[in-house]
């Protein structure tokens, strides 16, 4: 999908002054950040494809950690379809044996839970928990999926299938021990307004939103945007537990040329259970490695700061 640049003629809105209590709490929400790599940033085939770097996803752990990474996330796609144990026990020893530690396992594109065919909602969400099971089993804090990336049905009736798909696949992530997480992903997903009431009619302790720096799609051909993603994201932000802090190029004192990363990790300085900053690194100017780990010094530099 191609990127857009989000170019703004008017500052952002000032949060306030803040209380005692609160500058309390926000320092604790940056003390409790973890940087993640997700595997898309160095290996953009999926399972079985080619890649130029033909990083073998056993590796993945140990290059992240080379990169400076102690946690990682997972993508469902880069895994074989049917995982035995023997495969996760060897993922979960390269993880041991460089010293990472699982954060998101990614899903989604194999089924929509918020169908509206109750038999493809059901196929769905049995195939997440499939993989929910798989989370569990590599360590995982949470898991992503999505819905509602295409319009094809009326806004209400979309979420009252989306708030019953993943209400059922949210219980079952419980019992795993696990958060999931819907992402902003395009079409209603995009629409801040459509995902608070997702949240708010799902209601369950460990639902939240990954939030992503620049899935703002509503619809396409034409392609048309929610207007700024950064109030997007401040509307989000008391659901938001994990970012795809997304990166392409970078200017010469290493600031993202997309996205306002201070921005951004301000407004996120309103997220209580803000806990994994995802660096999702997408250019081709400079080399994988070399971005993904600009992304992270960039986070770094603005956690430091802000």
């Amino acid at each position: 999908m191609k990127r857009r640049k989000f170019i703004y003629n008017s500052a952002f809105s000032a949060f306030g002054i803040l209380s005692l209590s609160g500058f309390k709490s926000q320092m604790d929400i940056k003390r409790n950040i973890k940087v993640s790599l997700t595997p898309w940033s160095l290996i953009r085939s999926g399972y079985g494809g080619d890649d130029p770097l033909n990083i073998d996803l056993l590796d993945f752990p140990k290059v992240a950690k080379s990169l400076g990474f102690d946690y990682i996330d997972h993508e469902m796609f880069h895994f074989p379809p049917r995982l035995d144990q023997e495969y996760i026990k060897r993922m979960n020893n390269a993880m041991e044996v460089s010293d990472v530690k699982s954060a998101v396992l990614l899903t989604g594109g194999k089924g929509d839970v918020g169908d509206k065919d109750p038999k493809k909602r059901r196929d769905a969400i049995a195939t997440y928990k499939y993989w929910i099971d798989v989370a569990a089993a590599l360590n995982c804090k949470a898991v992503r999926n999505v819905c509602g990336e295409y319009i094809t049905i009326p806004y209400k009736e979309k979420l009252k299938y989306a708030i019953e798909g993943v209400r059922e696949l949210a219980n079952y992530a419980s019992s795993k021990g696990l958060d999931l997480l819907i992402e902003n992903h395009n079409g209603y997903s995009s629409d801040p307004e459509w995902m608070i009431a997702l949240m708010r009619g799902v209601k369950l302790k460990n639902v939240g939103i990954l939030g992503d720096f620049t899935n703002w799609t509503l619809e396409r051909n034409p392609d048309t945007y929610y207007p700024n993603p950064y109030e997007g994201f401040k509307l989000l932000s008391p659901y938001i537990r994990a970012i795809s802090a997304k990166s392409e190029s970078f200017d010469k004192h290493g600031e993202e040329t997309t996205t306002d990363f201070k921005k951004m990790f301000s407004i996120l300085e309103n997220s209580p259970h803000f806990t994994f900053a995802g660096v999702e690194f997408s250019g081709n100017e400079i080399s994988r490695k070399q971005g993904a780990f600009k992304t992270k010094k960039l986070i770094e530099k603005v956690l430091n700061n802000t």
